[in-house]
């Protein structure tokens, strides 16, 4: 039996739903059931088992293509100690616990998420239950009948066989006038008819997050986006988008004067239509790597170190930048410029940080150009490094300066 357990945040936990859609195989072959478990090539797989059955356990153990790392009841310290040296290697861990408690579970799954590791459980007869709010991505019952097999997947956030070229979108805010006027310049709406479309010379839309609040025309940029992504466009997570989809599936979220907006257009929807399209906006990757790796793409910018990983600052930085614990003078988290220092190989393009213009600094570029404020709505094209942007219809939103 295969339970699908969806840990951390709102957002990161239909991420990753989405992220393990048909990771595990089932075939049948006389009596002997075969499940091919494909490992992200970053997580911390728990088996669990008791202890009378530590010769099965061995076994199975021995077949996981995975980091050995040794848990002690006795010394949790000293484990936990060994379990972030191992997840540190950036491969997958495997750690066998005979006498099992929830305490333990919770600590192998927040040392696996502190370092941007998938937690997965594989769960031997009689041992104890695992319970749906503990956190692990994946728990797979396993019986002697059960014969794994194992392959290596790439993170949810690692699409290095994507190439482009790609025409990258900054921050809409429900400017859906202007979000159209742009795609229909760079191919991806049928010139006569407005309808989506794939482009002509096979180039992929990105899209950089907070597709909505503050604008005036929410509701249709989000049905236009989710229509293009079924023609291939991709889209990472904004603090704007995270935050709408807590909202659309029930969560309590503090509704702010920017996105009392797009609740206004929202309320709207019957509630049955709310849940699938908050799970469909909270299901983004807060980065993505393309290009071979020469390419990312993140909301708000994302430092070297954290590329590729799925920790918690990772998280963070893609959605929120590097923050300093203050405040700016519009009520927003501040944040670091960490362009200034970043010395990384790959191209980083971010949006969030309102620019009157794109910015180009140190192999990273910024281009939220503030369509909401009145400024532009602005793409960048790689590999060719061109900028399109068209001019606001309107000024939707106040703000003091770019």
């Amino acid at each position: 039996m295969l339970q699908a357990l969806l840990p951390f945040s709102v957002a990161d936990r239909q991420a990753t739903a989405m992220g393990f859609a048909g990771m595990l195989a089932t075939l049948y072959r006389d009596e002997i059931m075969t499940t091919t478990i494909a490992l992200p090539r970053h997580s911390a797989v728990l088996l669990l088992g008791r202890v009378k059955d530590q010769g099965f356990m061995a076994s199975i153990a021995d077949a996981i293509p995975a980091i050995a790392s040794r848990w002690d009841v006795n010394k949790p310290e000293d484990s936990l100690t060994g379990l972030y040296e191992a997840l540190d290697e950036g491969k997958p861990v495997r750690v066998c616990m005979l006498r099992s408690h929830r305490t333990a579970r919770r600590q192998l799954v927040n040392a696996a998420t502190k370092r941007g590791a998938i937690p997965i459980a594989l769960r031997l007869p009689g041992a104890e239950e695992i319970g749906d709010d503990e956190g692990f991505a994946m728990v797979v019952d396993v019986t002697p009948e059960t014969r794994l097999t194992y392959t290596i997947s790439p993170m949810p956030c690692d699409l290095h066989h994507l190439r482009g070229p790609f025409d990258i979108v900054g921050d809409i805010h429900g400017c859906y006038d202007e979000l159209c006027e742009l795609l229909t310049r760079l191919g991806y709406l049928h010139a006569d008819t407005g309808k989506p479309q794939a482009h002509p010379d096979r180039r992929t839309l990105v899209f950089l997050g907070d597709l909505t609040d503050r604008g005036p025309a929410n509701l249709p940029v989000l049905r236009l986006v989710h229509d293009l992504e079924r023609l291939g466009a991709l889209r990472v997570l904004g603090n704007h988008d995270e935050k709408l989809a807590r909202w659309l599936i029930g969560k309590k979220v503090s509704v702010s004067p920017a996105m009392q907006t797009t609740v206004d257009e929202l309320n709207a929807l019957p509630e049955d239509a709310r849940l699938p399209m908050g799970e469909w906006l909270g299901a983004a990757e807060p980065h993505l790597v393309l290009d071979d790796g020469q390419l990312i793409v993140a909301h708000a910018g994302l430092e070297e170190d954290q590329q590729g990983r799925r920790s918690r600052g990772a998280r963070s930085m893609a959605l929120y930048g590097k923050v300093t614990g203050g405040v700016d003078a519009y009520g927003h988290p501040e944040a670091e410029d960490f362009a200034l220092e970043y010395r990384g190989k790959a191209l980083v393009v971010h949006g969030h940080v309102v620019y009157a213009n794109p910015r180009e600094v140190n192999n990273v570029v910024a281009i939220d150009t503030g369509c909401v404020f009145g400024g532009c709505l602005t793409a960048l094209r790689y590999p060719e490094r061109d900028f399109v942007s068209v001019a606001a219809k309107g000024r939707y939103c106040e703000r003091e300066s770019f």
